[in-house]
C-alpha cells in the first residue's frame, strides 16, 4: 500500500531548493557551504562536538 502526502511534496522540494543552491559550487564550495549550516546549527542548538576515539582504541574495547 502506498501513501501518498503532502509532506513529500515539501521534501522534494526541499532538496529541489537545495540542489539549485548547490548545483554551479565546486566540491570544496559544498563542503563549506554545509560545514557553515552545521555550525549555525552547533551554535543555535547548543551542541557540543567531541572527537571520535581512534579506530584502533575502538576496535580494542
Amino acid at each position: 500500500m502506498n501513501i501518498y502526502t503532502d509532506i513529500e511534496d515539501e521534501i522534494d522540494a526541499i532538496r529541489d531548493k537545495i540542489y539549485e543552491r548547490i548545483k554551479d559550487m565546486t566540491p570544496s564550495e559544498r563542503r563549506a557551504y554545509y560545514n557553515a549550516l552545521a555550525e549555525e546549527a552547533r551554535t543555535k542548538y547548543n551542541i557540543r562536538v567531541i572527537k571520535s576515539a581512534p579506530e584502533s582504541e575502538a576496535v580494542s574495547r
